[in-house]
């Protein structure tokens, strides 16, 4: 049964209620594997409420989410991470989003990414534009020196710490940065032209699926730092821009993309 993207906007919706101005308790928190890498009730509770309702209304889809044990992608399947910037949610910094891509044959087809605290709710189906809330969005294409870049810094993945810091340090020269802490934001931000680009160099499946679509559909490229399509099955490094960063980027690391 197709999904009615209407219908799913309304249920991640919501879901975005449960975490809407809640306080979190240290009793709520816990470590996943990793340094720094956090998980709440309320993880669980977004992740349990969307299952409970994609189950119902699409049984064919598969769901595959963050805080689960195995993460195998079928033909058709949801990848959602119920909180991306646990963190942020955490210590009450207004950046936190839920996020839902849907998957035919391996490919995103939908994506939908909600930050509750601010009611902004960026969508994108493929082949038809890319919107916020009501509005559609584009990706202004400037210059790498007038706009800003996004960093992601894998906090719990000590060993992407030095390429990062260095990756900044080639970047810098050009333009200012920002490290919000929430991928599937991010990219939504490179849609929307908040952000001339963003990469990260260590980042899972469900952080970026939804937003990569909709970066994409804004008309942001978006590749591994190698110039290769995002797998949706394992971690990845990442890179979106607008045209013009892009091909900066392109040069500064040295890769020819076909995209």
């Amino acid at each position: 049964m197709p999904i009615d993207l209407n219908t799913l906007k309304q249920i991640i919706h919501e879901a975005g209620r449960i975490i809407r101005e809640v306080s979190i308790s240290r009793e709520q928190i816990s470590s996943k594997e990793g340094h720094r890498n956090f998980v709440t009730s309320y993880d669980i509770e977004v992740q349990d409420f969307l299952e409970s309702r994609f189950r119902k209304l699409w049984p064919d889809y598969h769901f595959v989410a963050e805080e689960q044990d195995t993460h195998k992608l079928k033909q058709q399947s949801f990848i959602v991470d119920p909180i991306d910037g646990t963190s942020n949610f955490i210590f009450g910094i207004p950046f936190y989003c839920i996020s839902v891509a849907v998957t035919e044959k391996g490919k995103v087809v939908q994506g939908t990414v909600y930050n509750p605290v601010i009611d902004e709710m960026f969508w994108a189906e493929e082949g038809k534009g890319a919107y916020l809330n009501d509005k559609p969005i584009k990706n202004p294409d400037l210059p790498m020196d007038e706009t800003v870049f996004g960093v992601g810094s894998s906090p719990y993945n000590d060993a992407g710490r030095e390429p990062t810091l260095n990756l900044i340090r080639d970047i810098w020269d050009k333009s200012d940065f920002r490290r919000l802490g929430s991928a599937a934001l991010d990219l939504c931000y490179v849609a929307s032209g908040r952000q001339g680009g963003y990469f990260e160099l260590d980042i899972a499946p469900w952080d970026i699926a939804a937003g990569m679509l909709i970066a994409r559909e804004a008309g942001a490229t978006v590749t591994t730092l190698e110039g290769k399509e995002p797998p949706l099955d394992r971690s990845m490094t990442i890179l979106a821009a607008g045209p013009k960063v892009y091909a900066e980027m392109q040069k500064l690391l040295g890769f020819k993309s076909n995209f």
